[in-house]
Protein backbone atom coordinates (compact mmCIF):
# COMPACT_ATOMS: atom_id res chain seq x y z
CA UNK A 1 0.00 0.00 0.00
CA UNK A 2 1.43 3.35 -1.04
CA UNK A 3 -1.36 5.93 -0.83
CA UNK A 4 -4.47 6.42 1.28
CA UNK A 5 -7.26 8.22 -0.60
CA UNK A 6 -9.59 10.26 1.59
CA UNK A 7 -12.93 11.74 0.69
CA UNK A 8 -13.08 15.20 2.25
CA UNK A 9 -16.56 16.09 3.50
CA UNK A 10 -17.85 13.76 6.20
CA UNK A 11 -14.59 11.82 6.27
CA UNK A 12 -12.00 14.38 7.35
CA UNK A 13 -14.18 17.49 7.51
CA UNK A 14 -17.23 17.72 9.75
CA UNK A 15 -20.02 17.88 7.15
CA UNK A 16 -22.74 19.21 9.42
CA UNK A 17 -20.64 22.14 10.60
CA UNK A 18 -20.05 23.46 7.09
CA UNK A 19 -22.29 22.26 4.31
CA UNK A 20 -25.63 21.97 6.07
CA UNK A 21 -25.59 25.63 7.22
CA UNK A 22 -24.27 26.67 3.80
CA UNK A 23 -27.07 24.76 2.04
CA UNK A 24 -29.69 26.36 4.29
CA UNK A 25 -28.23 29.80 3.64
CA UNK A 26 -28.08 29.28 -0.12
CA UNK A 27 -31.67 27.98 -0.37
CA UNK A 28 -32.92 31.01 1.57
CA UNK A 29 -30.92 33.43 -0.59
CA UNK A 30 -32.00 31.74 -3.83
CA UNK A 31 -35.67 31.88 -2.90
CA UNK A 32 -35.28 35.56 -2.11
CA UNK A 33 -33.34 36.39 -5.27
CA UNK A 34 -35.73 34.58 -7.65
CA UNK A 35 -38.90 35.18 -5.63
CA UNK A 36 -39.55 31.44 -5.32
CA UNK A 37 -40.55 31.27 -1.68
CA UNK A 38 -43.25 28.71 -2.37
CA UNK A 39 -40.67 26.37 -3.96
CA UNK A 40 -38.06 26.72 -1.25
CA UNK A 41 -38.85 23.37 0.37
CA UNK A 42 -38.86 21.62 -3.02
CA UNK A 43 -35.42 23.05 -3.79
CA UNK A 44 -34.09 21.95 -0.41
CA UNK A 45 -35.38 18.41 -0.99
CA UNK A 46 -33.92 18.32 -4.50
CA UNK A 47 -30.53 19.11 -2.99
CA UNK A 48 -31.04 16.50 -0.27
CA UNK A 49 -31.86 18.81 2.62
CA UNK A 50 -34.84 17.53 4.62
CA UNK A 51 -35.84 19.20 7.90
CA UNK A 52 -32.49 20.99 7.86
CA UNK A 53 -30.59 17.69 7.77
CA UNK A 54 -28.62 16.50 4.76
CA UNK A 55 -29.63 13.10 3.42
CA UNK A 56 -27.10 10.43 2.56
CA UNK A 57 -26.06 10.01 -1.08
CA UNK A 58 -27.98 13.16 -2.04
CA UNK A 59 -26.89 15.63 -4.72
CA UNK A 60 -25.46 18.00 -2.11
CA UNK A 61 -23.77 15.23 -0.12
CA UNK A 62 -22.07 13.37 -2.96
CA UNK A 63 -22.53 15.32 -6.20
CA UNK A 64 -20.09 17.66 -7.91
CA UNK A 65 -20.49 21.42 -8.05
CA UNK A 66 -21.92 21.02 -11.55
CA UNK A 67 -24.56 18.60 -10.23
CA UNK A 68 -25.57 21.05 -7.52
CA UNK A 69 -25.67 24.00 -9.91
CA UNK A 70 -27.90 21.98 -12.26
CA UNK A 71 -30.47 21.62 -9.45
CA UNK A 72 -30.62 25.40 -9.02
CA UNK A 73 -30.86 25.87 -12.77
CA UNK A 74 -33.83 23.49 -12.85
CA UNK A 75 -35.74 25.88 -10.59
CA UNK A 76 -34.88 29.12 -12.40
CA UNK A 77 -33.09 30.10 -15.59
CA UNK A 78 -29.75 31.50 -14.49
CA UNK A 79 -29.94 29.62 -11.22
CA UNK A 80 -26.83 27.61 -11.96
CA UNK A 81 -24.73 30.72 -12.54
CA UNK A 82 -26.23 32.28 -9.41
CA UNK A 83 -25.25 29.19 -7.38
CA UNK A 84 -21.67 29.32 -8.64
CA UNK A 85 -21.39 32.99 -7.76
CA UNK A 86 -23.03 32.46 -4.37
CA UNK A 87 -20.42 29.82 -3.58
CA UNK A 88 -17.58 32.11 -4.65
CA UNK A 89 -18.99 35.01 -2.65
CA UNK A 90 -19.32 32.91 0.50
CA UNK A 91 -15.90 31.29 0.71
CA UNK A 92 -15.21 33.19 3.93
CA UNK A 93 -18.42 31.74 5.44
CA UNK A 94 -17.42 28.24 4.35
CA UNK A 95 -13.88 28.60 5.66
CA UNK A 96 -15.02 29.97 9.01
CA UNK A 97 -17.25 26.91 9.56
CA UNK A 98 -14.62 24.32 8.68
CA UNK A 99 -13.81 21.88 11.46
CA UNK A 100 -11.91 18.62 11.26
CA UNK A 101 -13.55 15.47 12.54
CA UNK A 102 -11.94 14.69 15.88
CA UNK A 103 -8.70 12.76 15.46
CA UNK A 104 -8.33 13.38 11.71
CA UNK A 105 -5.16 15.44 11.98
CA UNK A 106 -3.55 12.85 14.23
CA UNK A 107 -4.42 10.04 11.83
CA UNK A 108 -3.03 11.93 8.83
CA UNK A 109 0.14 12.64 10.81
CA UNK A 110 0.54 9.00 11.81
CA UNK A 111 0.00 7.72 8.26
CA UNK A 112 2.49 10.25 6.94
CA UNK A 113 5.02 8.99 9.50
CA UNK A 114 4.40 5.46 8.17
CA UNK A 115 5.42 6.85 4.73
CA UNK A 116 1.98 6.60 3.14
CA UNK A 117 0.86 9.37 0.80
CA UNK A 118 -2.30 11.12 2.01
CA UNK A 119 -4.51 12.13 -0.93
CA UNK A 120 -7.82 14.03 -1.02
CA UNK A 121 -10.34 12.58 -3.52
CA UNK A 122 -13.37 14.85 -3.46
CA UNK A 123 -16.40 15.85 -5.51
CA UNK A 124 -15.71 19.43 -4.41
CA UNK A 125 -13.80 21.74 -6.73
CA UNK A 126 -10.03 22.02 -6.60
CA UNK A 127 -10.47 25.53 -5.24
CA UNK A 128 -12.66 24.16 -2.44
CA UNK A 129 -10.20 21.37 -1.65
CA UNK A 130 -7.28 23.79 -1.55
CA UNK A 131 -9.26 26.11 0.71
CA UNK A 132 -9.87 23.19 3.09
CA UNK A 133 -6.17 22.31 3.22
CA UNK A 134 -5.09 25.93 3.66
CA UNK A 135 -7.75 26.87 6.22
CA UNK A 136 -7.01 23.90 8.48
CA UNK A 137 -3.24 23.93 8.04
CA UNK A 138 -2.93 20.53 6.39
CA UNK A 139 -0.40 21.44 3.73
CA UNK A 140 2.37 19.25 5.14
CA UNK A 141 0.05 16.27 5.57
CA UNK A 142 -1.70 16.14 2.17
CA UNK A 143 0.38 14.99 -0.78
CA UNK A 144 -2.07 15.34 -3.66
CA UNK A 145 -5.64 16.21 -4.61
CA UNK A 146 -8.13 14.61 -7.00
CA UNK A 147 -10.90 17.21 -7.33
CA UNK A 148 -14.38 17.12 -8.76
CA UNK A 149 -13.53 19.50 -11.58
CA UNK A 150 -10.29 17.78 -12.65
CA UNK A 151 -12.04 15.51 -15.16
CA UNK A 152 -15.44 15.04 -16.77
CA UNK A 153 -16.05 12.02 -14.53
CA UNK A 154 -17.26 11.78 -10.96
CA UNK A 155 -17.13 9.22 -8.18
CA UNK A 156 -17.78 6.29 -8.28
CA UNK A 157 -16.51 6.24 -11.89
CA UNK A 158 -12.99 4.83 -11.65
CA UNK A 159 -11.85 7.19 -14.40
CA UNK A 160 -11.68 10.04 -11.87
CA UNK A 161 -8.58 8.33 -10.48
CA UNK A 162 -6.79 7.44 -13.69
CA UNK A 163 -4.82 10.71 -14.15
CA UNK A 164 -3.66 10.50 -10.52
CA UNK A 165 -2.65 6.83 -10.81
CA UNK A 166 -0.81 7.48 -14.05
CA UNK A 167 0.94 10.53 -12.61
CA UNK A 168 2.38 8.50 -9.74
CA UNK A 169 2.77 5.18 -11.52
CA UNK A 170 0.35 3.48 -9.10
CA UNK A 171 -1.79 0.43 -9.68
CA UNK A 172 -5.13 -0.27 -8.05
CA UNK A 173 -3.42 -2.40 -5.39
CA UNK A 174 -1.31 0.56 -4.31
CA UNK A 175 -4.23 2.60 -2.99
CA UNK A 176 -7.18 2.38 -0.61
CA UNK A 177 -10.25 4.66 -0.78
CA UNK A 178 -11.94 5.92 2.40
CA UNK A 179 -15.24 7.81 2.44
CA UNK A 180 -18.65 8.37 3.98
CA UNK A 181 -21.04 7.52 1.13
CA UNK A 182 -21.41 4.92 -1.59
CA UNK A 183 -19.86 7.18 -4.22
CA UNK A 184 -16.68 6.47 -2.25
CA UNK A 185 -17.24 2.85 -1.26
CA UNK A 186 -18.29 1.85 -4.80
CA UNK A 187 -15.36 3.65 -6.41
CA UNK A 188 -13.39 1.25 -8.56
CA UNK A 189 -15.14 -1.87 -7.26
CA UNK A 190 -15.05 -3.57 -10.66
CA UNK A 191 -11.32 -2.83 -10.83
CA UNK A 192 -10.71 -4.31 -7.38
CA UNK A 193 -10.11 -1.11 -5.41
CA UNK A 194 -10.30 -1.73 -1.66
CA UNK A 195 -12.68 0.73 0.01
CA UNK A 196 -13.40 1.64 3.62
CA UNK A 197 -16.63 3.30 4.70
CA UNK A 198 -16.77 5.66 7.66
CA UNK A 199 -19.88 6.45 9.71
CA UNK A 200 -18.80 10.00 10.53
CA UNK A 201 -20.60 11.64 7.60
CA UNK A 202 -24.00 11.51 5.96
CA UNK A 203 -24.43 7.73 5.56
CA UNK A 204 -25.38 4.87 7.83
CA UNK A 205 -23.91 1.39 7.57
CA UNK A 206 -26.69 0.22 5.23
CA UNK A 207 -25.87 2.95 2.70
CA UNK A 208 -22.16 2.15 2.43
CA UNK A 209 -22.56 -0.31 -0.42
CA UNK A 210 -19.46 -2.05 -1.67
CA UNK A 211 -17.29 -1.24 1.34
CA UNK A 212 -14.73 -3.91 2.18
CA UNK A 213 -14.60 -2.55 5.72
CA UNK A 214 -16.77 -0.11 7.70
CA UNK A 215 -15.45 1.82 10.70
CA UNK A 216 -16.87 4.55 12.91
CA UNK A 217 -14.40 7.21 11.79
CA UNK A 218 -10.88 7.72 10.47
CA UNK A 219 -9.61 7.32 14.04
CA UNK A 220 -10.19 3.58 13.58
CA UNK A 221 -7.81 3.40 10.62
CA UNK A 222 -4.81 2.72 12.82
CA UNK A 223 -4.72 -0.43 14.94
CA UNK A 224 -1.75 -1.54 17.01
CA UNK A 225 0.38 1.11 15.34
CA UNK A 226 -0.44 -0.05 11.81
CA UNK A 227 -2.82 0.91 9.02
CA UNK A 228 -5.95 -1.16 9.65
CA UNK A 229 -5.81 -3.06 6.33
CA UNK A 230 -2.32 -4.33 7.12
CA UNK A 231 -3.24 -5.06 10.75
CA UNK A 232 -6.23 -7.19 9.70
CA UNK A 233 -4.14 -9.07 7.14
CA UNK A 234 -1.94 -10.50 9.89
Amino acid sequence: MKAILFDKDGTLLNYEKVWTPFAIKSVEAFAEQFELHSEKEDLARALGLVDNKMQSDSIAASGTGADIHAVYESFATGGGRWAREFYENNLDFIASHMELIDGSREVLTALKAMEYKNVIVTSDSRKGAELFIRQLGLGELIDDIVAGDDTDYKKPDFRVLQPFLKRHGYGVDDVVMIGDNNADTMLGKEEGLYTIGVLSGTSGREQLKGADLIVDSVTDLIQDGEFVVNAKAK
